[in-house]
């Protein structure tokens, strides 16, 4: 789930690779997959990293995928204008899903070429 950090309500998909990540909703939004930084620590693989948005602004992604597979990410969301700067904490919360529904970083770039942000009106919130 992503969303508002007091109450994430959007069904999401973190996926990573490649050495870079990206979410269902944020590539549909227009934002694009970025690298991370990993880290093993004693509470599991703790990520950094940067999704960009031409129109919508920033996501700086700070979080870690814990040892019993629970994931819980804080995102920075920063949107610049020439006369002001948002900016506001959204959270992704979820389980690690060891399935066989996978995505690529090829195919989600390819995708992306025929989606069309503005007509989405899920985006209007991003």
């Amino acid at each position: 789930m992503i969303g508002p950090a007091d109450g994430p309500d959007l069904s999401d998909r973190l996926y990573f690779d490649k050495d870079h990540f990206w979410s269902d909703i944020c590539t549909r939004c227009g934002f694009v997959p970025g690298t991370y930084q990993a880290t093993e620590t004693t509470d599991g693989i703790a990520f950094t990293g940067t999704l960009e948005s031409d129109s919508r602004g920033r996501f700086d992604y700070d979080g870690v995928v814990k040892k019993d597979g629970s994931i819980l990410v804080s995102i920075m969301w920063e949107r610049r204008r020439w006369y002001w700067t948002s900016k506001r904490e959204i959270v992704f919360v979820g389980q690690l899903l060891q399935s066989e529904q996978t995505a690529s970083l090829s195919d989600v770039r390819q995708e992306m070429h025929t989606l069309d942000p503005d007509g989405n009106p899920l985006c209007a919130r991003f």
